[in-house]
């Protein structure tokens, strides 16, 4: 199997999962069996040039994006995303903060007795 091959397994795989669909529902959608997805994912046969259009638009996506360098997603733990999320608020406070204290410094108040 060539690293095209593969990268258009992978990202098959990953558009469809993203798709939330499953092998059978993107088989039905396509009007194939549902070991003709499971086939081609798994590398055993090759689909055609129609196929490869209807899996496209089953998963949502331009079928060019199917042969891109492979689609990796990251994914955090939970206590990945809340370090993300209170680096993120600590950062927004702070430009928040600094650009209230640059406004007011510009500003003159007069002071009622």
């Amino acid at each position: 199997m060539t690293s095209f091959q593969a990268n258009f397994i992978q990202n098959m795989r990953y558009y469809r999962k993203r798709a939330g669909l499953t092998q059978a529902q993107v088989a039905e959608i396509c009007e194939v069996s549902n070991g003709t997805i499971g086939n081609i994912e798994s590398g055993v046969t090759k689909p055609s040039f129609d196929l490869i259009f209807k899996i496209a638009k089953a998963v949502s996506v331009p079928a060019a994006d199917l042969f891109k360098e492979t689609v990796q997603e990251i994914k955090l733990s939970h206590s990945q995303v809340e370090v993300v999320r209170e680096r993120l608020n600590v950062a927004v406070h702070d430009a928040l903060q600094t650009a209230v204290s640059e406004t007011l410094k510009d500003i003159k108040f007069d002071t009622f007795h």
